[in-house]
C-alpha cells in the first residue's frame, strides 16, 4: 500500500493529465525540451498526528507549479481555476479520506528565462480522516 502523501501526489498528478495539461513531477529546469505551458507537481509537506499504532491522520500539503506564456494571461487563469476546482473535489484517496482544509495561490511573472512567462503556484492542504 502506498502512503497518504504518494497516494495524493499521483491523483493530483493525473488530474493534471485528465484536464489535459502537460505534467511532469521532476525539476523543470532538469528538461530541456520541455515547452509551455506546462504542470509541475512539485513540494510536498506531511504532519502525522500520531494518535495510535494503527491509524494514519494529520495534514498533506502539496505544492504545484503553473508555467504558461505571459501573453495569454487567459488561458493561465484557466489552467490554474481548472486545477483548483479539481483540487477542492478531492476527498478519497485508495485507502484514505480527506478534507480540504486550504488552498492558496500566487500568480507571479517568470523573467528567469528569454520567454516571457507567468508562474502560478498552487499550496493545497488536507486533513486525513
Amino acid at each position: 500500500m502506498q502512503s497518504p502523501q504518494m497516494q495524493l501526489f499521483n491523483h493530483i498528478f493525473n488530474k493534471s493529465l485528465a484536464l489535459g495539461y502537460a505534467t511532469i513531477d521532476y525539476s523543470p529546469a532538469s528538461n530541456k525540451g520541455l515547452t509551455y505551458p506546462f504542470v509541475y507537481v512539485g513540494e510536498r509537506v506531511s504532519e502525522d498526528i500520531i494518535n495510535n499504532k494503527q491509524v494514519i491522520t494529520g495534514r498533506i500539503m502539496q505544492t504545484v507549479h503553473v508555467w504558461a506564456y505571459a501573453n495569454n494571461r487567459s488561458f493561465f487563469d484557466q489552467m490554474m481555476f481548472k486545477l483548483q476546482m479539481e483540487f477542492r473535489k478531492i476527498s478519497r484517496l485508495p485507502n484514505y479520506r480527506l478534507k480540504l482544509e486550504g488552498l492558496n495561490t500566487n500568480d507571479m511573472y517568470d523573467n528567469t528565462t528569454s520567454e516571457d512567462l507567468l508562474h502560478g503556484i498552487i499550496e493545497v492542504e488536507y486533513r486525513l480522516l
